[in-house]
């Protein structure tokens, strides 16, 4: 079976579990590649679902199946979500980076797939991950690097802030084409904004573009892989010279 066919595999057997036993169901964390394929296959299935990372815009998020009784509202106010917060605290004299930290937990045999984005402050970090191995994570990760740590899971997502770093940029298009509008967000040559969509690298709202005419919608999520994200977040309108602007929000 192929990488995506494995995907779908694991989709339907959590929508028999859904469906089976009327509760919720999940998938480990995706990345970015994994969470387009998962929308594009779920968009032909009749059931509810809902991509949930525990942070604001992260990138990697699970697949959460809701039953018939439930809503996105429903899991703000649920108590046994699948996904916790785990705070790592150091030392105050290591200097650690997210390879410091993945390259740790991973070292405990907890797999990619449990975890997702690692958010990093300076005094440690905070990450997501499947409720199963979380205890078993705050149990045995003692060290990180040469530094000493403390692991332990939070009460709630919500008390976990960002100290995630962006600028804002104004860009000017001919249009909202894909193309354009890449180009423009990355500093890219319009030839190489080609290349990567049509490689299948740009992202939209969570799914992959490989049309390079594709309009994108204003309040757009645009990720490139390998190269960040920008939220465009202001419709500036149309210049003098008829040209499109907007703002948007690049993370550093």
């Amino acid at each position: 079976m192929t990488e995506d066919e494995l995907l779908y595999a694991v989709l339907d057997d959590k929508i028999r579990e859904c469906e089976n036993c009327n509760y919720i169901s999940n998938t480990n964390f995706l990345d970015i590649y994994q969470q387009s394929k998962a929308i594009q296959y779920l968009s032909k299935h009749h059931i509810k679902f809902e991509l949930y990372g525990g942070f604001e815009d992260c990138e990697r998020r699970t697949v959460i199946f809701l039953p018939d009784y439930a809503d996105a509202d429903f899991l703000r106010t649920f108590d046994d979500m699948p996904i916790v917060p785990v705070r790592i605290d150091k030392d105050n004299f290591s200097t650690l980076s997210h390879r410091d930290y993945l390259g740790a937990i991973m070292g405990l045999g907890i797999k990619r797939e449990m975890l997702g984005d690692i958010l990093i402050d300076g005094k440690g970090c905070t990450t997501a991950a499947i409720k199963s191995v979380a205890k078993y994570l705050c149990e045995n990760l003692i060290s990180v690097g040469r530094g000493t740590v403390h692991t332990h899971i939070l009460d709630s997502f919500e008390s976990v802030k960002s100290e995630e770093k962006f600028e804002l940029k104004r860009c000017f298009v001919s249009s909202m084409r894909a193309d354009a509008v890449v180009s423009s967000c990355f500093s890219f040559s319009r030839s190489e904004a080609v290349r990567r969509i049509t490689a299948g690298e740009v992202y939209i709202n969570g799914v992959q573009i490989i049309k390079v005419d594709f309009k994108v919608p204003f309040s757009s999520k645009v990720v490139v892989r390998g190269k960040g994200k920008v939220l465009i977040i202001e419709d500036d309108g149309i210049t003098k010279k008829g040209r499109q602007s907007f703002t948007i929000k690049k993370y550093l």
